[in-house]
């Protein structure tokens, strides 16, 4: 709506807007939920205690939004859409921490002299390819 240049001219338009990062907190919550299932190493009790931190944290922010709409100050959207957040940035970094490491190999070329003396071929000259 902001995009194309409407104003929040009725209530339905200002609903639209606050609401407008639910959807790309619930693909986030989807993108965790993917990755943990990539985790390799088990789950201790630190990293437990975060999730649940994190998944009451999102409990919290949407019945704060729900209750918001309903009977509440619709001031409480706002801080509700912030614990959402808050809850799975936290869920995201315990799931990056457990994914499997990955080898860093760092290649270099070894370039050889311009005139050639003294660099040999580094192939095996007696070993013949197979075919």
């Amino acid at each position: 709506m902001v995009l194309i240049g409407l104003p929040e001219a009725n209530p339905a338009q200002s609903v639209l807007l606050e609401l407008s990062s639910l959807p790309l907190s619930f693909s986030l919550a989807v993108g965790i939920v993917m990755l943990q299932r990539r985790t390799v190493r088990p789950i201790g009790r630190r990293t437990r205690v975060v999730l649940l931190a994190g998944l009451g944290l999102v409990t919290l922010g949407l019945l704060l939004m729900m209750w918001a709409y309903l009977p509440g100050p619709r001031e409480l959207v706002h801080f509700g859409q912030l614990l959402v957040w808050i809850g799975l940035l936290a869920a995201l970094l315990v799931v990056i921490r457990r994914l499997p490491r990955q080898v860093h190999s760092s290649y270099h070329v070894v370039e050889a002299d311009d005139a050639g003396a003294g660099v040999g071929d580094p192939a095996d000259q007696e070993q013949r390819p197979s075919l």
